[in-house]
């Protein structure tokens, strides 16, 4: 006899419409997009760096360069 049940409560990945356990998967804290782990954390080495405090950021987000603005010499 199980301990617990199953969710009964489902959700859709946002990038490739993969049906998923409210448990197995999340949101990206920038594009605020509901996706399967696949598409969230993309690794098991970013999977277990999320476990232990790195942001929840989507493979997407992560790809896209961050541009730093170009610093104006004062003269």
């Amino acid at each position: 006899m199980p301990f617990l049940k199953k969710s009964i409560f489902f959700s859709e990945c946002d990038r490739c419409h993969v049906r998923l356990h409210i448990g197995g998967g999340g949101v990206c804290e920038r594009c605020r997009r509901i996706l399967c782990d696949n598409h969230l954390h993309g690794s098991l080495v970013r999977r277990i760096q999320v476990s232990f405090g790195a942001p929840v950021v989507c493979l997407a987000c992560r790809s896209q360069r961050q541009v730093a603005p170009k610093e104006t010499k004062a003269s």
